[in-house]
């Protein structure tokens, strides 16, 4: 029996080394989908997962191997081109060859990659995105959503320590006009494919109280626009254009907008801008009431001045007038006395008599209508000063709002929505605990 030849398993490996590197080295470009990119940092070398997949399927699967040199290379190109970085979940095309190591197996040796076909892909995703919300007839569902006059309840997603974010607050809250806002966060992180799924879930919370907040502010500060393609998924646009209350989009960049953009109510190159917009609502309504409010001071001020002059004009016409009286009375009286000197005392204390009786007349007669005048422009002064809201508030009313609307009865109130209470001096905002709609008066 012949003796049996025995193999070292190096001197295996050897062999598959040879014949592998001897025949399969030939540098092709291939499809394949990076499921993992496994970059290390300390070293800069990347060892991607590779796979197709069929049917969402995986019918092929290779690891492949990125030195650091040509990952700082193919990194550069991306960013150039596509405006992301190599990452998890892409689909590209790759420029490699087969090797074999004796200890690390088959792996593909990527040299390069081809970003343009990457950036077809993700062109190709974001029109079929946009024709699918079209044919199901939500692209333009969030836009038809009404935004307040006053949308001072607003529920923003973002990441807490972002500069746009910071941005966002500070334009918001140092209006030189003091107006006031209530804004929520929602933390989430706003780039990368872990984006889409905590955004949704972000706006499923605030859906649940959709009906406290007037707006949602999706706010992405910096980064450029790398990992913006997490917008053009289906999955996160869908759930933006079907949102029950307007959606404000602004996730810094200057290019083409995304489809969660487009599809939102209305979208901003910046954080500041959305500030800026909501602002710019509250000016819109505050400067009709600022008119009405001066037009009311100065119709007050000109009717007082209006019956003011009146008053003066009528106390001159009763002085002429007693003058003129009290001259043509005299005249008569001396002309009187020099024809009838000789008529006897009796006479003259009746004639005397008669132009008291007339001066009186003439006193009651005049003093009438000044008297009514008087009494109209007191009448008009009293009903001014008690219907002026600062004098009904002092006196312990107060008014209260719900949505920027005036409440006048509790029917009105809409449960957990916040109350707006204006004092003689001072607001406050409250939450409704009891609702009791059957007034004192029925009782």
């Amino acid at each position: 029996m012949p003796e049996k030849k025995i193999y070292s398993l190096s001197n295996l490996t050897q062999s598959i080394q040879n014949v592998i590197n001897s025949y399969c080295n030939k540098v092709v470009w291939i499809k394949v989908e990076i499921v993992k990119l496994n970059y290390y940092s300390k070293s800069g070398h990347c060892y991607p997962t590779l796979v197709e997949k069929k049917n969402g399927r995986v019918i092929a699967e290779l690891r492949g191997n990125i030195w650091a040199e040509q990952f700082k290379m193919i990194n550069l190109k991306f960013r150039t081109v596509l405006k992301e970085e190599l990452k998890d979940d892409m689909t590209v095309v790759i420029k490699g060859s087969v090797t074999y190591h004796p200890i690390h197996g088959i792996a593909l040796n990527i040299i390069d990659i081809d970003p343009e076909y990457t950036l077809g892909e993700l062109a190709r995703e974001k029109a079929e995105t946009i024709a699918k919300l079209k044919a199901e007839n939500l692209f333009f569902q969030n836009k038809q959503t009404v935004l307040p006059a006053l949308p001072k309840t607003i529920a923003v997603i973002s990441v807490e320590s972002s500069k746009g974010y910071q941005d966002f607050l500070n334009v918001i809250k140092n209006n030189t006009r003091g107006f006031k806002f209530h804004q929520l966060l929602f933390p989430s992180i706003l780039q990368g494919e872990r984006s889409v799924g905590m955004i949704a879930q972000q706006l499923e919370k605030i859906k649940t109280h959709a009906h406290v907040f007037d707006a949602v502010a999706i706010i992405r500060g910096g980064g450029g626009e790398i990992g913006l393609s997490s917008f053009d998924n289906y999955f996160l646009a869908e759930r933006i254009a079907t949102f029950p209350i307007p959606v404000l989009t602004g996730i810094g960049h200057a290019t083409n907008e995304t489809v969660s953009e487009l599809v939102s109510f209305e979208s901003f190159i910046t954080p500041t801008k959305i500030a800026e917009f909501l602002l710019q609502k509250f000016q819109d309504f505050a400067e009709p009431l600022s008119s009405g409010e001066v037009k009311i001071r100065n119709e007050t001020a000109w009717m007082f001045k209006e019956q003011k002059n009146n008053l003066k004009e009528t106390a001159r016409l009763f002085n002429s007038f007693t003058n003129r009286a009290l001259d043509n009375s005299r005249a008569n009286l001396n002309s009187m006395a020099f024809k009838i000197d000789s008529l006897a005392q009796q006479t003259i204390a009746a004639q005397k008599e008669q132009i008291q009786q007339a001066k009186r007349s003439v006193l009651l007669h005049a003093m009438k209508p000044l008297k009514e005048e008087k009494n109209d422009l007191s009448f008009m002064e009293g009903m001014v000063r008690m219907l002026s809201p600062d004098n009904i508030l002092q006196r312990g009313f107060s008014i209260t709002r719900q949505n920027g609307k005036i409440i006048t009865s509790a029917e009105e109130l809409q449960p957990e929505v916040l109350l707006e209470t204006r004092f003689y001096a001072g607001t406050v905002s409250s939450r409704i605990e009891k609702i009791n709609e059957k007034s004192e008066k029925n009782e």
